[in-house]
């Protein structure tokens, strides 16, 4: 009998000590997050001292925010900024991650994207691999809101905008060349083709976008005046149009003249808002130097009936830059600075 009850209790310490061992929690040791490919971002939440089981993960992904649930997960040396890793090719599109323990044995981590996400989020499970030198790890790979192939096929998965309208106004057109660079590259087709590079993102984003033009054409008709060429620009956004942006490229008699800048109407908040955002979407992905936000009594801003913001690319009588602005890859990153402004706009409050 008492050796009867002596291996039952001998059974029933293994148990407990089983159980005990697999409750061990994990602890985080990095987030790295980089490029994948084109299409797709990848996150790598290192851990080490317990295991994960797919139980223990859960995602969401809204609103250009991915949220990561961890049960049986200490943060470990990950915070706010320490142990996280945004690689250079990955900065334009996660901007910034954040982990913390929200209950016993849970941690919850937030990834903030700048740009327009897929609907498309895997993650798995990978065990330590010590001839990469990796530990275990949690991986997702997150989608873009684009996968891009060439400048004329790109497909586009992202669903921010929720049909928020939003207008684009390419400058010039038909009769009216804009300013002219040193080898004979025209405003108007610069504004057209990075305005329509624009529209395939936003709408891929989710928003419903209108075009003042689509093609090298006078708005209203040639050789109207020009308040009634710029007054048929603002007719063509709905009521219920949320944003309008007029996409031009500066120009100067010296050709040493340099940088983007943007514009929004005198003591207009949201206008000025949305300014400063494109001013810094542009500045970042663009890189030319910033000549900053400014207010102007531009026509298009004045009269439109939604915040307006006119943004000048660069000055293409600048033979530098002109040679950028005549660029499929570069019109291709203004495009998403725009895209990213525009959801930035709405994602932080901007209504």
């Amino acid at each position: 009998m008492l050796k009867n009850f002596l291996t039952c209790l001998s059974l029933l310490l293994v148990m407990m000590f089983a159980a005990t061992a697999s409750a061990k929690p994990v602890e985080l040791t990095g987030i790295t997050a980089f490029d994948l490919d084109n299409s797709t971002v990848r996150i790598e939440i290192s851990y080490s001292g317990g295991k994960l089981d797919p139980g223990n993960v859960s995602t969401e992904l809204r609103n250009g925010l991915l949220r990561v649930e961890l049960d049986n997960a200490l943060p470990g040396r990950v915070s706010r900024v320490s142990g996280t890793e945004i690689q250079a090719d990955a900065r334009d599109f996660v901007e910034k991650i954040i982990a913390n323990k929200t209950q016993e044995k849970h941690t919850s981590i937030q990834v903030h994207f700048r740009a327009a996400t897929g609907n498309n989020i895997k993650f798995s499970l990978e065990p330590a691999n010590r001839s990469e030198k990796k530990s275990a790890r949690l991986v997702l790979d997150v989608s873009k809101g684009f996968a891009a192939q060439d400048d004329e096929q790109t497909t586009f998965n992202g669903n921010h905008g929720g049909q928020r309208i939003v207008v684009l106004d390419p400058g010039h057109g038909g009769s009216d060349w804009g300013a002219i660079g040193p080898t004979g590259v025209s405003e108007k087709s610069v504004s057209l083709a990075v305005s329509l590079k624009a529209q395939r993102l936003l709408t891929g984003a989710g928003y419903r976008v209108v075009m003042t033009r689509t093609t090298d054409v006078d708005v209203a008709a040639p050789g109207v005046p020009d308040a009634a060429e710029l007054q048929a620009r603002v007719n063509k956004a709905p009521p219920n149009a949320e944003l309008f942006i007029s996409v031009h490229c500066n120009a100067f008699s010296n050709g040493n003249a340099n940088g983007m800048e943007t514009y929004h109407a005198p003591n207009a908040v949201k206008g000025s808002r949305l300014a400063r955002l494109l001013n810094e979407e542009l500045a970042r992905l663009g890189g030319l130097n910033n000549r900053g936000v400014k207010a102007a009594r531009f026509y298009v801003m004045t009269h439109s009936q939604c915040p307006a913001s006119l943004i000048e690319l660069g000055f293409i009588t600048n033979p530098r830059e002109e040679q950028l602005l005549a660029s499929g890859d570069y019109q291709q990153k203004l495009a998403q600075a725009i895209t990213n402004a525009v959801n930035r706009y709405f994602n932080q409050g901007g209504y």
